[in-house]
Order: structure tokens, then sequence, then C-alpha cells
């Protein structure tokens, strides 16, 4: 049924024949892999690879604060609110190590939400700007709010995982899916530039009239060259050493040319903050009596939205990681145990988080069979955490651009162009209708009118690709031959990540 008018019933069978060989040396080597791997590392082997994890998780969590906080209103308490972002971060990896069925679980602060949390922020803000509250009303009412949309958020994921209905959610179109994503990388790219060109929002008139261009152009290249190197490279390596080179490239210039930190910050390479508060001080903005609660209304939609993008981006975590598991899991069950993550991250004010798939894969191929290895990482953000002085004066802000670039890159590639070769021409005029779309409506309505597009073009017999649920798209993901190493959902299968014997790259490298 599947045969096209130039393929012949004899070709097709040594199609099939050559894919059904492919299929058998791909599962030879996988499973000769895993029977290497079911010995567990030794205890120290498993606390190196709890702090080389570490070594990736914590600038890229600095880096999701910036998203979160992209306001300059915030800018002057940005260090506690790096603290919340990397306490929150601590939390979700000790509820995934103690409670997760997968002992090498990594388990983080994650972009799906993200975007959602820095919707309500931004709102927030402008709220209290109109009303005309002071910054601390400002603060509480932010911190408090986006505390207890992570809170719901994970009540929200364990009624989905306890009804059964994670294979529902599962079902999202890979073509509205793709838009969404495609606009993370959007999103992530332009907080970027706005956090290297010192404003909330940008354009490239106003980097050209202020004439901060200088201090973009560093952090644009800095991405393509981490993206470019990762994916060339391909070793788990590569990305930390790419952010540390350039990060000794920045001091190397300054020593050169006799410039001090004071300097380089009057001059804006480095964001100005207030002096770092002692970490006890880590929740004083969450004060309920000064938040402004007529806000809460105008942030139901949002929540809403969140909780099923967020249910539908952890199935997909989960589905990589089974794929390379090779055994079943329990997707309601991985659900409730992300909800249960959110739920305590929520009411200790953190945010919003998920396994992170490819730094567990990268564990689990390395034999790591002991919790030690996530109680370690998370000992590490904690060091971090109770540094006394504030470790963002003394990095500029061309490094967490850098990071935001390479994601921007990495997944506006994949799904505004690459995706072309890989779904039918309508679902990829959904796919850039639905990124349209979420640019002028915004993600909740924009993905919902991608969605209904969709539905349009199923209803009136327009050629999509068929709708699979993830076992489905698991199974075929084994079909293909030749899978790209990328750590986003690839397109040929909807719901899972092509996840070779290499380790995932590009975005997938810290995602």
């Amino acid at each position: 049924n599947n045969l096209t008018p130039n393929q012949s019933p004899r070709r097709f069978k040594k199609l099939s024949s050559r894919r059904s060989e492919g299929r058998k040396r791909k599962s030879s080597r996988r499973n000769n892999n895993n029977e290497t791997s079911d010995e567990a590392s030794p205890f120290w082997i498993s606390c190196l690879y709890g702090s080389i994890n570490a070594t990736i998780v914590l600038p890229v969590i600095m880096s999701f604060a910036s998203i979160i906080y992209r306001e300059q209103d915030f800018a002057p308490y940005m260090p506690l609110l790096i603290k919340l972002t990397t306490i929150s971060g601590v939390v979700h990896q000790l509820c995934f190590s103690s409670f997760s069925s997968l002992p090498f679980a990594v388990g983080q602060v994650q972009d799906a939400g993200l975007i959602f949390l820095s919707s309500m922020a931004t709102y927030i803000v402008r709220h209290c700007n109109e009303k005309g509250h002071n910054d601390e009303v400002m603060l509480a009412t932010t911190t408090i709010c986006l505390s207890l949309g992570t809170a719901f958020l994970g009540l929200g994921l364990l009624v989905i995982g306890q009804c059964g209905l994670a294979q529902h959610v599962q079902m999202l179109p890979t073509s509205v899916v793709g838009g969404y994503l495609a606009f993370i990388g959007w999103f992530c790219g332009m907080a970027g530039i706005g956090l290297m060109a010192g404003e909330s929002t940008v354009s490239f008139q106003q980097i050209t009239q202020k004439g901060t261009w200088h201090f973009v152009v560093p952090g644009v290249f800095g991405g393509i060259f981490i993206y470019g190197m990762v994916r060339w490279l391909r070793h788990m390596a590569v990305l930390p050493t790419s952010i540390l080179a350039l990060l000794l490239l920045f001091y190397v210039v300054l020593v050169c040319t006799g410039a001090s930190i004071d300097d380089v910050t009057d001059q804006g390479w480095i964001r100005s903050m207030d002096e770092q508060p002692h970490w006890t001080q880590t929740w004083d903005y969450l004060r309920f009596d000064l938040v402004d609660w007529d806000v809460l209304p105008h942030l139901v939609v949002t929540e809403v939205s969140m909780i099923f993008v967020v249910a539908m981006s952890s199935s997909l975590d989960v589905a990589a990681i089974e794929l390379e598991l090779r055994r079943p899991l329990n997707y309601n069950g991985e659900l409730q145990m992300v909800g249960l993550s959110n739920l305590v991250s929520g009411l200790t004010g953190g945010y919003t988080g998920s396994y992170i798939f490819s730094q567990s894969i990268f564990s689990l191929r390395a034999g790591i069979r002991s919790r030690a290895a996530g109680y370690v990482l998370a000992g590490v953000q904690t060091m971090f955490f109770l540094v006394p002085f504030p470790i963002m004066a003394y990095i500029p802000n061309f490094f967490f651009g850098s990071l935001l670039s390479m994601i921007c890159v990495d997944l506006m590639y994949e799904w505004l162009w690459d995706v072309r070769h890989k779904v039918t021409p309508v679902e990829y005029l959904i796919c850039l209708g639905t990124f349209a779309s979420i640019q002028v409506l915004g993600v909740e309505f924009g993905i919902l009118l991608g969605l209904v597009v969709y539905l349009i073009c199923q209803k009136i017999g327009l050629r999509l690709g068929a709708p699979r649920n993830m076992t489905t798209a698991i199974e075929e993901t084994e079909e293909v031959e030749t899978a790209e190493l990328l750590g986003t959902p690839t397109p040929e299968s909807e719901g899972s990540r092509n996840v070779d014997d290499n380790q995932a790259t590009g975005y997938g490298a810290i995602k």
C-alpha cells in the first residue's frame, strides 16, 4: 500500500530486505553496547559523572534565569533570582534521584515551561508598573505567582498521570510541535540578544541606533561556534570545553588590554548588580502580604497551556530515554514523577523542570546505576548556591548570550529548514504557520490555531502524516538506519528523538 508509482514490487522487496538487514545490525550493535553497560560503574565513577553533568547544567540554569526575568526591572535583583533558579535545580535533582524509577536520571529546570513563566513575569511587571507598585510588590507578586504556577503545574501532571491520560497528550501533531519548538529557539535567541544589548525587548533597528551591536556580535558568533563544534566533534566534553574557552578568551583580552572588571562593567560587557546577599536571604522576595492578587485571573490561560505543553515535552523526554534503555517505561508513572518534582519545586519557590534526557542517556551509557551521581550533581549545585559573591558580576553577558544563541540556531534550523525533508508539504506549511501564529497571537493561541488548521486539513483530505502515539513513533525510529544525532524531537518520529550510539549534539547536549 505504500508503493509509489516509481517503485516496482521487486525494488520495494529489495529495499525492505536492506532495511531489515540494517535493523538487525543496528540491534546487534546496541545489544552489545547494553551488555557491556549493564555492569554498574564504581562509586567514584558515579561521582565523577555527577560532577561532569554539573559543569554543563550550571551555565544553562543561569541562562534560564535570564530568560524568566528578562525585563530590565529585574536586573538589580538578579543575584537572588539566579539563586532561586539554582536551588530549584537542586530540588528537581533531589526528587528525581530519590523517587525516579531510573537511578541514573538527571532532572533539572527545563525550557518547555520557561517561556510561559517568562510570559507571566513580563505581564506581572507591566501590571505592577501600571498600578504604580514599588519593586518590593513587583518582586513578591512575580516570585510567588511563578512558584504557585509551578506547583499547580505539578498538580496538573499528577492528575494527568493518575488518570492515565499521557497517551492522549502525546498525540499533538508533529507539525504543531515543530512550530512551537522553533519558537522556543527564536525566543531564546531574542532573549540572548536582549541580555547582551541590555534591553528587555530588542529590534535590529534599536541595536544599530543605540550602538550596542558590538556587545551582541561576540555572543552570536560564540553561539554559532559552540553549535558547530558540538555538531562536528560529537563528544560530551566539547560543550563545557567550548564554554570555558569563550570565558578564558574574555579574560585573556582583559589582561592584554589592561582593563579591570569595573571598567568592562561600566562599559556594559557585564551586567551591573547589587552586592551579593547571603544565601539565607534567597526567599526574602516571597512575601505573601505584598502580592497583588488581582493579577492571578489573567494568568489562568497561560497556566493551562503550560500544563499541556510540559506534559507533552516530558513525554518526549521519557520516550528518548526509553528508546535508549530498550525496555518499556510507564509514561503515566514517569509523568507523575515529574509532577511531584514540580510540586515540590513550586512549594519551595522554584520553577518548572523535567527529565534532561541527553544527560540521563549519557549517564546510562557510562554504566551509572547508582543514585550517587544525581546526589553529587545536586551537591555541586548547592555549593554554587552557597557561594558568597555574585558569580554574574564576573561573567560577561555574551557568555550567556552564546548559550542562548546556540539553542536558537539548533532549534530554528531543525524545525524551520531541515524539517522540510521529513514531513509532507502541507505539514511543513502548518509548521511554519504555527511558528508565525505564535509570534502574532502568543504561545497559547498560536498552538491552538496551528492545531485547528491541522484538523481542518485532515478533515478536507489533504496529505498529512499518519497520526501516531508515542509507542508507535519509537518503533518507527528503530527503522531509521541513519539517525541524525540531535537532541530535539526528530520529525521522522513524533514524540521521540533519534539517539544513536554517539552522544546527542547541538541543543541536545544541554537539554
